[in-house]
């Protein structure tokens, strides 16, 4: 029996009429990706977005999380308007969200011999 690995694409997003992709975590950035992301959700619920973005941007949090996983060089990063870098960033952590989610789904199947 054979079971085909889920290998998840891109998503695209546009940014100021330019396209910028999203990708998938790496397992090399599995970590810091994790960390920065369980940071961003946790204090996205008491901070307002100029906060979010200072900490974000002064913890690396931001480079962490769009550094990795978007097709954004870090000039370009650096750049973003406050309001769109967070808005970019939980976007990011909403996409690679659901492709863990059918990651496990995959891994669930195979496990139980589907």
């Amino acid at each position: 029996m054979t079971h085909e690995i889920l290998f998840p694409e891109n998503q695209n997003v546009t940014l100021n009429g330019k396209t910028v992709a999203i990708k998938p975590v790496r397992f090399v950035d599995f970590e810091r990706f994790g960390k920065a992301a369980g940071n961003a959700i946790a204090m996205a619920g008491s901070q307002t977005t100029e906060q979010l973005y200072v900490y974000a941007s002064k913890s690396g949090v931001l480079l962490d999380i769009l550094g990795t996983s978007t097709s954004l060089s870090r000039w370009a990063i650096k750049r973003l308007p406050a309001a769109v870098a967070v808005q970019l960033m939980f976007e990011v952590i909403r996409v690679n969200k659901d492709f863990f989610e059918q990651a496990l789904v995959s891994a669930g199947k195979a496990l139980a011999g589907a």
